[in-house]
C-alpha cells in the first residue's frame, strides 16, 4: 500500500480562526451600518424601500451563520491557540447575537411602519447612532486582538485594546442613559398614543439597546482574553 506524503507546509495553510472572526465581523459591521441608514430614515417616516432593508440584513445573518459554522467546524484540536477556546466561541456567540437582534428590529419595523412622535424623534435618532458607535468601538477592538495575538500579548498592543474596550462601556452607557430618556418620554405620552404604538416604540428602544450589549459582551470576552 502506498503511504501519500501530505506536505508539511499544508497542514499549516489552513485559515486562522481569528481570521474567520475577522470575516464574520465584516459581516456586522455591514450589517448594522445598513440598519443604521435605513433606520434613520425610517424614524423621519420614510418607510420607502425599508423591506430591501430588512431583506439585506437577512441575508447578511446567514452568511454570518454560514462563516461561524465554518469557524466552529475547523476550530483546532490538537496545536493550542493562543487563547483559551471557550472565550473565543463565546466571543462569536456575543458576536453572531448582534446579528440575531438587527434581524429581528429590521423585521418588527418592516412588519409594522410606526410614526415616530416628533418629540421623541431626535432620542431615537441619537440613540441609533451611539448603538452604531458602541459596535464600531467594539469592531476596533476585534481588529486589535488579532495584532495582539501576532506580537505575543505586547504591552502596548494590550493597553490599546483596554482603552477600546473601555471605550466600548462607556458607548454603551451612554446608549443607556439616551434609552431611559425615550422610555420617559413614552410613559409621558401614554395618554396621546395608542397601546400598540406605546408598545412598539418601547419594543424598538429596546431591541436597538440589545445591540449595544452585546456588542459590550463582545468587549467584555475580549478583555477575558487578554487578562492572563
Amino acid at each position: 500500500m502506498m503511504m501519500v506524503r501530505v506536505p508539511v507546509e499544508n497542514v499549516y495553510r489552513k485559515k486562522s480562526p481569528f481570521e474567520g472572526l475577522l470575516e464574520h465581523m465584516s459581516k456586522v459591521k455591514e450589517c448594522v451600518a445598513l440598519l443604521k441608514e435605513g433606520v434613520m430614515k425610517y424614524f423621519d417616516g420614510d418607510f420607502s424601500g425599508f423591506d430591501k432593508v430588512t431583506q439585506r440584513v437577512s441575508e447578511l445573518e446567514h452568511e454570518a451563520d454560514i462563516i461561524k459554522g465554518n469557524i466552529r467546524a475547523h476550530l483546532p484540536h490538537s496545536i493550542l491557540m493562543p487563547i483559551d477556546k471557550r472565550y473565543f466561541l463565546w466571543l462569536l456567540r456575543e458576536e453572531d447575537a448582534i446579528l440575531d437582534h438587527a434581524e429581528n428590529l429590521a423585521q418588527l419595523l418592516d412588519l409594522r411602519h410606526t410614526k415616530i412622535p416628533e418629540e421623541m424623534r431626535e432620542n431615537f435618532k441619537e440613540h441609533m447612532e451611539l448603538v452604531s458607535q458602541t459596535v464600531k468601538e467594539m469592531e476596533k477592538a476585534i481588529g486589535k486582538m488579532k495584532e495582539l495575538l501576532e506580537t505575543s500579548f505586547a504591552s502596548k498592543r494590550r493597553e490599546e485594546v483596554k482603552k477600546l474596550i473601555h471605550s466600548v462601556h462607556r458607548k454603551e452607557w451612554e446608549a443607556d442613559r439616551v434609552r431611559y430618556t425615550i422610555m420617559k418620554k413614552i410613559y409621558e405620552m401614554e395618554d396621546k398614543l395608542t397601546p400598540m404604538d406605546e408598545y412598539h416604540l418601547l419594543k424598538i428602544s429596546d431591541w436597538i439597546d440589545d445591540i449595544a450589549d452585546h456588542a459590550e459582551n463582545v468587549a467584555d470576552w475580549v478583555r477575558a482574553m487578554i487578562a492572563k
